[in-house]
């Protein structure tokens, strides 16, 4: 393609060249009463000079361009333009957003993000021939205004995998990093986890991982260090109420647990961090353990839980829920199922404690519940913040090379409300957190938790009715 584009250009200039030589040596024999003209010609003349140096230079340029390409870059874009023909035809085909929603496809920016893109990956030598493929595919998705439609590299499918079948290789537990003041915290501890075994507690904080210190620039490498070959040692260094301590868990396979049970007086307070794994079955277990001790109400705390899986969720509304719809699905081509509970429920006054980071599934357990305490067919109350607002659901698939992506391919909405997409759930009473348990998440459920103690305060009242 070039080298005709090339020959092009340089006939351009000889052509340029030759016509006005030609139309000079005619003006010259004209009389004085054309001298005006001639001024003009050679003026013209000049300009062209001008212009073939400009020409000239632009060659030189295009010159250099296709001399430095590496064929092997070439093959390697090529190669991930039809993966990524393989993922547009499905992400085009099932996107939920269409055309007059603000998330709505342009295709010419998109594809202005891809042209771009293989240019840049051809010519620029810092991203290794090995990555060409990913950063294709991040060009992509980016260029897609969604957020939650989305490209997942081999290992991230991998990893996705593994967490939904409910094993994780590792050590086991949840943490939480607080970007003011740089700490890392554990926050959850996963039972029967390397985690719990090695002494690690609820509260500790994390100082270094691997002889490297927790810092805003090195946590999440820190983090994704935990991972490594099965069996053997991560070193850990934890402040412990000053005290600093040093723990060497082996690595090993985890059984995810999602599902936190504590008893508070007469009440259960049941912590659900994400909607994956064990989640439908540890909770089912743990109501059946506070129905047991004959439990006068329940705290369900999906604070920061980011969602999860729909059948999932579903199985653990249906749990809750009196007979009727859990949810209304809206797929990318306007078809609507529906999935419903059945007529055993909780009879049981619940709060849902909730705030801005619970999101997607998170969300349609706290709306789903709200919706039937408000047509009163459920004693229950959210307080806390409004939630994130992701009313959308996503289908993860993979590409042949076993990399993947998700697409956002329908809406999901609770039984009786609006789609709170974008707009988020809003709590019945709004409470503000404390900055300490804020900033430390694992003193929720404690007395200086403000909406832990609001919903306290609120079951003790309904228990009074």
């Amino acid at each position: 393609m070039t080298k005709p584009r090339l020959s092009i250009l340089t006939a351009v200039i000889l052509c340029l060249a030759v016509a006005c030589a030609t139309y000079v040596a005619a003006a010259a024999v004209k009389s004085v009463q054309y001298e005006e003209k001639l001024d003009s010609i050679q003026q013209q003349l000049a300009d062209t000079g001008s212009r073939n140096a400009e020409l000239t230079a632009e060659l030189e340029t295009l010159r250099s361009i296709v001399g430095e390409v590496d064929e092997e870059r070439i093959e390697a874009v090529n190669a991930a333009k039809q993966i990524l023909a393989e993922a547009r035809r499905t992400v085009e085909t099932l996107y939920v957003f269409k055309e007059g929603s603000q998330f709505a496809i342009d295709a010419n920016e998109v594809q202005k993000a891809v042209d771009n893109a293989c240019a840049e990956l051809i010519k620029d030598d810092s991203v290794p021939v090995e990555e060409i493929k990913d950063a294709l595919m991040f060009a992509y998705f980016d260029a897609i205004k969604d957020p939650f439609t989305m490209y997942h590299t081999a290992a991230d499918m991998e990893e996705l995998a593994e967490q939904s079948e409910g094993t994780l290789y590792g050590i086991g537990i949840y943490i939480y990093f607080d970007e003011d003041n740089s700490a890392l915290y554990v926050e959850r501890v996963m039972p029967g986890s390397p985690a719990e075994k090695a002494g690690l507690k609820i509260g500790d904080r994390i100082k270094s991982i691997e002889g490297v210190e927790i810092s805003g620039e090195t946590y999440e490498s820190c983090v994704a260090s935990v991972a490594g070959e099965l069996g053997t040692e991560v070193s850990i260094v934890l402040d412990r109420g000053g005290e600093t301590i040093t723990v060497k868990p082996l690595r090993g396979e985890v059984r995810s647990t999602a599902v936190f049970t504590d008893y508070k007086g007469d009440y259960a307070y049941i912590n659900i961090k994400e909607f994956t794994g064990h989640v439908a079955e540890d909770f089912a277990s743990a109501v059946r353990d506070a129905e047991s001790k004959n439990v006068k109400g329940y705290i369900f705390d999906v604070r920061d839980n980011p969602g999860g899986d729909l059948g999932i969720i579903c199985d653990v509304l249906d749990i809750l829920l009196p007979e009727g719809p859990i949810v209304s699905i809206v797929q990318y081509n306007g078809q609507t199922y529906q999935e419903s509970s059945d007529k055993n429920c909780l009879n049981s006054p619940m709060v849902i404690l909730c705030n801005g980071n619970t999101a997607s599934a998170g969300e349609l357990f706290t709306s789903a519940l709200q919706n039937y305490a408000h047509r009163g067919e459920l004693k229950a109350a959210v307080i806390g913040e409004t939630t994130f607002g992701k009313g959308t659901m996503q289908q993860i698939y993979y590409l042949s090379d076993r990399s993947g992506f998700r697409v956002s391919m329908a809406y999901y909405n609770p039984p009786y409300g609006e789609n709170y997409h974008l707009a988020g759930v809003k709590p019945d009473l709004e409470v503000e957190q404390s900055l300490n348990v804020t900033a430390h998440p694992f003193l929720r459920g404690g007395e200086d938790d403000l909406q832990y103690l609001a919903a306290v305060e609120w079951l003790e009242n309904a228990s009074e009715k």
